[in-house]
This record gives C-alpha cells, structure tokens and sequence, in this order.
C-alpha cells in the first residue's frame, strides 16, 4: 500500500466493545462481514488470519479483512477493544475495494498516544448518542492516522509501509523479551537477568531491543508500568501507594514523579479527566 493511499483511507467505526481480564474467547474461530479490529490494553492472545500468525499483546493492532476466519486464542487474561469497522474515502463513500489495507499485526510505537487512546476509548464506551459516537470516531481515526504517520516516518520515500518496517517483523529473540517484560512488568525487574536468560550482555540487549522495538527496555518496561497504572486509576480505587505496589514502581513518590513526567499531567488529576 502506498502511503499516499493510506492517508485517503479513512476507517468508519461500526461498533465497538470493550472486554476486561478475559480469559478465554467465547468462540475460538469467527468470521465476519466487516473489518475487525482487536487493539489489545493488556495480556496476550495468539491469532491466525489465512497466512498471518503470531502472538499480540500491548501495542499491537490485529486486522482481519471480511468473509475470513479469525482464529485466536487467550494466552494471558486479556483486556482489549473490539471494533467493526469498514473503509471510505475522505468525503465519507464507502470504498468498494480494500485490497490495500494490511491484514494481520500492526505493532505501534508511540505507546503513550496509544494509552491515551484506549483511555479515551474506555471513557466513552457506555455512552450513547451523537456525541459520543463522534468521540469513538475521532480516536479510532487517531489510531489509523499513528499507524500512517509512523509508516511515514520509517519510510518517508512513500514506498509500500508494509514491507518497509510498520509490521516490525521483529528480531524473534527480542519478540521472546518483549514477552517477558509484560510477565515481569508489575515486579522488580532486572535487565541484566533478562540479557543473561537470552544469552546476551546487556549492552548487547539494550543494543539489539533498541533496533528491533525503536525503544530502549527500560523505556518499554516503564510504559508497560504506567499503561498498568493507567488501568488501576481509572478501574480501582487503590491508593497511589498501593497502585504503585502492584506496577513494580518503589513507592507512590517515585511513580507520581514518572507518571508526570511522561503524562504531563499527575496520577490524581489523570484520574478525575478521566474517570466516569
């Protein structure tokens, strides 16, 4: 797909829900008369779509085009966004073909953009009516114009995004580490035993993740903290201490200092934006 097709294709939001800690699908295969969309907020699930399979978990989008079977599977309790959707041009028409739109996994790197989306998403669930329905809109179009704009910024030539880097066919040992930092995520987590379970130095590690995810482990671990942090500020009413317990930070002055500075703005005020 060109990305100059990309930016005039525009997805039209049908439905959508949300599903918290689930552990098992209801049905193990599916097929649809519309585009699905699984963004995954937490956990991780195995998919199958014609040639495309893998493992999903935060970060990552997976596609599956009308009239073909999805198969999926739970891996770790699953908390993510479910939409139907279909494609149209700016102006609104619906596209008769979309044989340019991807299948498959989309792992995204701008993991903050991407909570706040969620969060967004998540506000606005059980709300009905025109506006509403014009927020979910709006972020889901945020969603596909991050895909783009990341497209963009790996190849900027406006070559094919697909096979120029925006499925991150990751390096499979990094894609194992990246597994293991969301196991890890809400303990104390050490680098260097990571590196030494893959067989790496750190420096190697730090090195190798940082090509293949565009992002340094520490910087990955902390966004899979503060995505955690996120999810308990809005679905619990934890303290701050005790949430900061259960994402692996040191104490509730260390996390409200890293939830600042990465959120510009305090837990206790993300919490009244956002909460229902």
């Amino acid at each position: 797909m060109q990305l100059q097709d990309a930016a005039q294709t525009l997805p039209k939001l049908l439905s959508h829900m949300y599903w918290r800690e689930k552990s098992a699908f209801q049905l193990q295969e599916d097929l649809n008369e519309f585009w699905v969309l699984f963004a995954v907020e937490n956990g991780s699930f195995s998919y199958q779509i014609q040639e495309h399979e893998g493992i999903a978990a935060f970060g990552d989008l997976v596609l599956c085009p009308p009239g073909v079977i999805f198969r999926r599977e739970v891996i770790q309790p699953l908390s993510f966004h479910v939409m139907l959707l279909q494609w149209c041009d700016p102006l609104g028409h619906s596209l008769a073909m979309e044989t340019h739109i991807p299948s498959g996994k989309i792992s995204i790197q701008d993991l903050n953009r991407l909570s706040s989306n969620y969060a967004y998403l998540k506000k606005w669930f059980q709300h009905e009516g025109n506006i509403a329905s014009s927020l979910r809109q709006h972020v889901l179009t945020d969603l596909w114009m991050l895909v783009v704009e990341e497209a963009y910024s790996a190849s900027p030539e406006a070559l094919s995004p697909w096979t120029a880097g925006i499925t991150n066919n990751k390096d499979a040992l990094i894609s194992g580490a990246t597994q293991r930092l969301h196991e890890l995520a809400s303990s104390t987590c050490i680098m260097k035993d990571i590196a030494t379970e893959l067989g790496l130095t750190q420096v190697q590690f730090t090195r190798r993740f940082k090509k293949s995810t565009g992002m340094l482990p520490i910087d990955y671990l902390t966004t899979l903290r503060l995505q955690k942090v996120q999810q308990l500020l809005l679905d619990s009413d934890m303290t701050l201490g005790q949430i900061a317990g259960q994402c692996g930070f040191e104490n509730e002055f260390y996390l409200s200092r890293v939830f600042k500075k990465r959120m510009h703005i305090p837990p206790s005020s993300y919490r009244k934006l956002h909460r229902l």
